[in-house]
């Protein structure tokens, strides 16, 4: 049985795919003639597979563009009529109004969350589009589906649950744009959850506990490799694990091994180059350094690494290429979702017990140790490969490199038993409740000893990323530095009470601990105190008066030593 701390909500959406029309609608927005066009030389080095038939709406005669949206729904309503093993649920709606469908394959046949946690196989979970200009990793979404629904993958499912989002970002994949409908990144949303995509995301992680997670991406070929290095990237897939700030070290050895050393195999058994995911900044095109993956915690690969997953971006050659290697793109990304599932099925005990052992180690570290609250990545030198645009040539290209594999502490502090919020910090409650953390209120007053965080400096900046910017919208924080204050408190009945001895208690520091861009303080879902200032006379000068700023206390404190405290669950 799956167990410690494995809460399941029974939030079950009907699936609305059954019984609709579904005419066949083009997207609006690809334009072709927007494609970066390679030279001759360079296409051939990137042929076809061979004798693959992945049977998908955008692989039909004569299509130009990619699988719509009505396309897609239709696609997996056949599927869902021919197969026992696969359910459809609606867990979400877009911006637009565009269903978000999720696959759910079992061998129980029933798209159950309480059913698929009690019935003793680990459940991977795979998404894709959550870029909507992506559109290969959605294709193979399809494709991997119709492989299970068939049949095809042999008995996989006595062994593991496999839930597939093909569309996370449909409103973006029907314009083929790159962001949500109000201009936010989607997979920098999954902490703050400020959007109804990413909360349906969240559901899915709450319902049905994920062990096992692939986010599928494609990523850039020219642009600017081309206007700093003069070339186009060269590799068919990059892949990167979950690398933030206190991931447990037996997590990230699984994610090692064997998840990462199969899908490598994978690729090299069928002639794919791969690389770690790297990018380098989109707006500074002097700056010439890569990095990989970044290490905040906002991305859905380092989210359900908090979440206690195994959980990999992979990234397949394709962004501005169009159609072109298209079905060598959909293979790339269908190899790995195979290779991520046929390695849960064969190693699905371990994985089970080694999730309930891991969350159990982490609810047992409250109040003790240090965590890291904000950390940097490791600069390093590193010779990638490139083609040379105009001749075609290979050539190698020795960069100064950030690894997100190794994370040097910046600010340390010791972990809580628990953090406390103010009575006012509704909205908080409300955003941590939606990530699936467990919240209580304080029922009687008590003295307890806490640390306080006290705003030493804000202000206003843009976030930046790995790429240079986050998103179109969204991108406006606080930047704050604290200082560590203790004191004694009167807790009053109505504070909220979040306890560390529970499996999700390094989200939970992620989310509360300030100086971070992806806080909750740095987001303004925390309450920020205005700054008070008064004005006093200068002796010297009394024609001069000097602003003096009166330091602020944030309503959030630390509970540093155990307390037996009056709690009930917050509703």
């Amino acid at each position: 049985m799956k167990c410690f701390s494995r809460t399941v909500v029974s939030v079950l959406l009907p699936c609305v795919l059954s019984g609709l029309v579904f005419p066949s609608v083009s997207l609006a927005k690809y334009d072709p003639t927007k494609d970066y066009q390679e030279i001759p030389a360079i296409v051939k080095q990137f042929p076809a597979p061979s004798l693959i038939e992945l049977g998908t709406p955008a692989f039909d005669k004569d299509k130009t563009d990619f699988t719509s949206q009505q396309e897609m729904e239709k696609f997996i309503n056949d599927l869902s009529k021919t197969s026992n093993t696969l359910r459809v649920k609606q867990i979400g709606v877009s911006q637009q109004g565009k269903s978000i469908p999720l696959l759910v394959f079992s061998a129980t046949q029933t798209a159950s969350p309480e059913v698929l946690l009690k019935n003793g196989k680990p459940t991977v979970l795979i998404i894709a589009l959550q870029h909507g200009d992506e559109p290969a990793p959605g294709e193979a979404a399809l494709a991997y589906a119709k492989s299970l629904a068939e049949g095809k993958e042999g008995d996989v499912l006595s062994r593991v649950n496999v839930l597939i989002m093909p569309r996370a970002n449909p409103d973006g994949a029907e314009s083929f744009s790159r962001d949500l409908a109000n201009g936010i990144n989607l997979n920098r949303d999954h902490l703050l959850l400020s959007t109804p995509e990413s909360r349906a995301i969240a559901q899915i992680f709450i319902q049905y506990q994920p062990d096992v997670v692939l986010d599928s991406h494609e990523y850039s070929v020219a642009g600017r490799w081309v206007d700093k290095f003069g070339a186009v990237q060269r590799y068919d897939a990059m892949l990167q694990q979950a690398t933030t700030n206190n991931l447990p070290t037996r997590l990230t050895k699984m994610m090692d091994k064997p998840f990462r050393e199969g899908i490598v195999s994978t690729f090299e058994t069928n002639g794919l180059s791969h690389s770690w995911y790297y990018t380098t900044d989109k707006l500074d095109k002097q700056d010439k350094t890569l990095s990989m993956g970044g290490i905040e915690a906002d991305t859905l690969r380092n989210i359900a690494g908090l979440r206690n997953s195994v959980s990999f971006l992979l990234e397949n050659r394709g962004v501005g290429l169009g159609k072109a290697h298209f079905a060598r793109r959909v293979y790339t990304q269908f190899l790995a979702m195979q290779t991520v599932v046929k390695t849960s099925a064969k190693n699905s005990a371990d994985l089970l017990n080694s999730g309930q052992e891991i969350r159990h180690d982490i609810a047992t570290q409250a109040g003790q140790g240090a965590i890291v609250v904000k950390g940097a990545m490791t600069p390093e030198k590193r010779t990638i490969s490139m083609i040379d645009a105009k001749t075609a040539d290979g050539i190698k290209v020795n960069a100064d490199w950030r690894s997100a594999l190794s994370i040097m502490p910046v600010i340390t502090r010791t972990r809580p038993y628990a953090y406390l919020l103010a009575p006012t910090e509704k909205k908080t409650v409300q955003n941590l409740q939606a990530l699936g953390i467990e919240v209580y209120r304080v029922t009687q007053p008590q003295k307890v000893k806490v640390q306080q965080y006290t705003l030493a400096d804000r202000n206003e900046r843009t976030k930046k990323d790995v790429t240079g910017s986050v998103g179109q919208k969204g991108n406006q924080m606080i930047q704050v530095t604290t200082k560590i204050d203790d004191r004694e408190l009167d807790l009053t009945a109505g504070y909220y009470y979040i306890p560390l001895n529970q499996s999700l208690a390094n989200l939970t520091i992620a989310a509360l601990e300030p100086e971070t861009q992806s806080s909750f303080v740095a987001n303004g879902i925390i309450s920020l105190p205005k700054v008070k200032t008064e004005k006093k006379k200068n002796k010297a000068k009394p024609q001069a008066a000097n602003a003096e700023v009166k330091l602020s206390v944030l309503p959030l404190y630390r509970l540093t030593e155990s307390a037996a405290l009056s709690l009930v669950l917050a509703e």
